[in-house]
């Protein structure tokens, strides 16, 4: 926080109620002030932490997320520990924006404060958002504490599809392997209610590891063309295929052949 932000640091360590949710938790609160006027970071200091953050392998938790003119949070994680983004600062109002000269900043208009909270926080799936009516098909066979949902990417961090072509919904849901962190994707069969799992740490189909994607779709079995994937299947396809790919790099699909799936990779990462 304070290489990022280049400002001096107040560590608070005990009990506190987090600024997102008020939840009582035990760990440690960094507190900065300074302004948006010396600020470095075009993109503001939570979100200049935050990428912080990721760059350092923490991961985005779309639960913590908020966004308004007096301030924002963000949520990061890495495995079972929890950090909270908090920044508050004077939006102005509406007639300060919308004026044709808009008068400068006073210095106590700049100014913003920054405040990051971390606590052990172990990830539940009973608020990340799928449809108790597919998960409970992961659930009952012990998978919650095998496998932690991600929201990362998207929230609801699901996508529903026909992957196994029997004609009866899944769900393709996004994890991490909670012992080893490793990202993946469970397989919600809606028709034998089965789990499959591709990747978190399971090499049986691609690789064992999907940290590296920032985009996933799905490819309808009828579609000819698909507006943001720029590939497409080389195989017949008989159910929906999953898409994976990293913006402007890589990119695989994950084929159903009817007793399994194919890693179809379309570029290196």
């Amino acid at each position: 926080m304070h290489q990022v932000l280049a400002l001096d640091v107040r560590r608070e360590d005990g009990s506190y109620f987090d600024s997102a949710r008020e939840t009582s938790r035990i760990g440690c609160r960094l507190t900065a002030q300074g302004s948006f006027a010396t600020l470095g970071d075009s993109v503001g200091p939570v979100d200049a932490v935050s990428r912080a953050f990721e760059r350092h392998g923490w991961r985005a938790d779309l639960r913590y997320m908020a966004d308004g003119p007096d301030g924002s949070d963000v949520g990061v994680r890495r495995r079972d520990m929890l950090c909270q983004v908090v920044g508050h600062w004077n939006g102005g109002d509406d007639e300060e924006d919308t004026a044709a000269t808009p008068r400068p900043r006073t210095e106590e208009e700049n100014r913003f404060e920054a405040i990051v909270e971390c606590a052990r926080d172990i990830a539940s799936n009973q608020d990340a958002g799928v449809p108790d009516s597919m998960w409970r098909i992961a659930s009952s066979v012990g998978l919650d504490s095998v496998y932690a949902i991600s929201v990362r990417m998207q929230y609801p961090p699901y996508l529903d599809g026909d992957f196994d072509g029997d004609g009866v919904g899944d769900a393709a849901v996004l994890v991490e392997h909670r012992a080893s962190g490793k990202m993946g994707i469970l397989i919600l069969r809606g028709g034998p209610r089965q789990v499959y799992v591709l990747a978190a740490g399971n090499a049986t189909t691609g690789p064992d590891d999907l940290s590296w994607i920032d985009q996933w779709d799905v490819w309808r079995k009828r579609a000819t063309m698909h507006l943001t994937i720029h590939d497409r299947p080389s195989t017949q396809l008989i159910a929906d295929a999953l898409w994976v790919g990293r913006r402007d790099s890589a990119s695989a699909f994950y084929v159903w052949t009817g007793g399994g799936y194919n890693w179809e990779s379309h570029g290196k990462r």
